[in-house]
């Protein structure tokens, strides 16, 4: 939805954000508020093979401001440990918050509806939440739900972590997302019915914003887009509950999200509001053990990312003493043929010096002969003046 005019008063203006735990189906949510006409942005980070193969659907300077702020307040996106308002605080009096406002402003300076999605924003959305407020968006939340072990076996695959690790990291964003956004226009989509029924649940958010489907985009979007192959693990409540590593505040946690999802409660209902409240205070009572378990994971990380830097050094060490080698090898040949053109020469220059001294004896023996014949001659003058 394009602006006639280039204003960049943004009053108004609606933004949509997905919000989401990680490998919870945000990238496919994200693309799917196309059909509705909402903006992307056109510096979105591209697909990576393997990973998120038809894209992540993500813009990069956001991204890139995210992972900024959250190194500042030395955290990161598999962190537990919450974040909190002295966090928020250094943000601001690093000069972040301004510069997330104009660089919000810059994305949606000719767009009417902007609409971006990263993970980590469940971590920072008390800080973006500011951001919108003073750039005086209509926002609405589209909150990304996935069972939990289809989670964690993505994340088991891509980062090696740990399935308590993943469970406990997947409530954390949650109870985040929802605290934050209690008051806001959320809805509730869960991945799965999303790749099933498509048509069904961008319906329903496009009946909350109040925006119109373009249905030739809609069928593109099934047709071109969503992909089931891709969709690597689909399971359902009863192999979340049937999971011993599943903590039981992660399965109460799905299990009363997943009826909101399916309609079947109210996200407004004030038993939500209590659910949140408990789960939020049952989360806090692990903050301790979250914090090493924050310690242990980082330090293994940096191991991990130090061995893989020692192996490609060593790569490139083994590179450079094989082209090391090959260069003594090509010089020792080199030598060898110096060498043998060197005995050539010698054994020529012995030849050489042979045929010299045969000449010069023969040289020798021809003088000799020409003062024997010069005697001779000068007998025979003497003999003939006699």
């Amino acid at each position: 939805m394009k602006l006639r005019n280039s204003n960049n008063i943004l009053r108004g203006s609606k933004l949509i954000v997905v919000l989401g735990m990680h490998r919870s189906g945000t990238s496919a949510i994200t693309r799917g508020l196309q059909v509705m006409g909402v903006e992307l942005g056109d510096n979105l980070m591209p697909a990576l093979k393997g990973d998120n193969d038809k894209g992540y659907w993500e813009d990069i300077d956001l991204n890139s401001l995210n992972i900024e702020m959250l190194r500042t307040i030395d955290s990161d996106w598999f962190r537990l440990s919450t974040i909190n308002s002295k966090d928020i605080e250094l943000l601001h009096n690093k000069g972040y918050f301004l510069r997330a406002v104009k660089l919000l402003r810059k994305k949606m300076s000719n767009v009417s509806v902007f609409g971006f999605k990263d993970p980590r924003v469940a971590l920072l959305l008390p800080f973006w939440k500011k951001v919108f407020s003073r750039c005086k968006l209509d926002v609405t939340y589209v909150i990304a739900l996935r069972n939990p072990l289809s989670v964690a076996k993505s994340l088991a695959k891509r980062e090696n972590m740990e399935v308590m690790q993943s469970y406990f990291l997947w409530l954390s964003h949650i109870i985040s997302i929802l605290k934050e956004s209690e008051c806001e226009q959320r809805l509730l989509v869960d991945y799965d019915r999303l790749m099933q029924f498509p048509d069904f649940e961008l319906n329903r958010v496009a009946k909350l914003t109040g925006f119109e489907i373009n249905y030739v985009e809609l069928e593109s979007y099934k047709n071109d887009f969503l992909d089931l192959n891709l969709q690597h693990t689909v399971f359902n409540l009863n192999d979340l509950l049937l999971d011993g590593q599943c903590p039981a505040i992660v399965g109460d946690a799905y299990a009363t999200l997943l009826d909101v999802a399916n309609e079947k409660k109210k996200i407004t209902d004030i038993y939500l509001k209590e659910k949140v409240a408990h789960w939020s205070v049952e989360f806090e009572k692990l903050s301790l053990p979250f914090e090493l378990i924050d310690k242990i994971y980082a330090h293994n990380t940096q191991i991990i990312a130090n061995s893989l830097r020692w192996r490609d050094e060593s790569t490139n060490l083994a590179t450079i003493i094989e082209q090391l080698q090959s260069q003594v090898t090509e010089r020792t040949e080199w030598a060898q043929a110096l060498e043998q053109e060197s005995n050539e020469r010698n054994d020529l220059i012995k030849h050489l010096q042979a045929e010299v001294s045969e000449r010069s004896a023969w040289g020798i023996a021809q003088e000799q002969d020409l003062k024997d014949r010069a005697r001779v001659i000068e007998q025979l003058q003497s003999q003939v003046t006699e």
